[in-house]
């Protein structure tokens, strides 16, 4: 919980240290599909849960073709009246590729929020996406994220069958989170 709040306040600090006349700032929301992904032993396999996010956006324009956009979402993932809760942070760069359709890239960190036994609460992933000016406060946006990091513990045991057998260690199973978001933003 510690480093959720330092990277909140970071973000915070950074956001109002920026430049108001090139910075825009805004709030987004939208669909979510949180999208587990596991291999083992030449096998793959995957589940996902839907939900929805909200968050807020700093728009930095750094040239008159590029821009950084550093956001902060809550997102909330239910499937059989289950719920998961998860701080997501991506920092996309942008590429105005023409006057409203823009090209997104850039690193991603995810937080779960609550207690999540044998399941690691970090993650790191990449994004790339794509983003459409419906006007001049009002876009719409789509965005996958690949997790890149192993989100089980090593030390979990998986499977057992309660005898001898030690079970299946996490170290020989690969999963990872991936994200899906579309949705609509709005810049104040």
């Amino acid at each position: 919980m510690k480093k959720i709040s330092i990277l909140v306040l970071l973000f915070v600090s950074v956001l109002t240290s920026l430049n108001a006349q090139d910075t825009k700032f805004g709030a987004t929301a939208g669909y979510n599909s949180l999208i587990a992904s596991v291999k083992f032993d030449g096998i793959s396999a995957s589940d996902n849960v839907s939900g929805f996010y909200i968050g807020l956006f700093a728009d930095i324009q750094t040239s008159e073709k590029f821009h950084v956009q550093p956001e902060i979402q809550y997102v909330n993932s239910r499937q059989d009246g289950e719920s998961g809760n998860s701080l997501v942070v991506p920092i996309m760069v942008k590429y105005m590729a023409s006057e409203q359709f823009s090209l997104l890239f850039g690193p991603q960190l995810d937080f779960i929020l609550e207690e999540s036994d044998g399941v690691k609460k970090m993650g790191v992933g990449l994004s790339a996406g794509l983003s459409y000016d419906i006007t001049e406060k009002v876009f719409a946006s789509v965005r996958y994220s690949l997790g890149l990091n192993n989100r089980l513990e090593d030390d979990a045991v998986i499977f057992t069958d309660g005898g001898e057998d030690p079970g299946i260690n996490a170290s020989d199973i690969k999963t990872k989170f991936n994200f899906l978001q579309i949705g609509l933003g709005f810049r104040f």
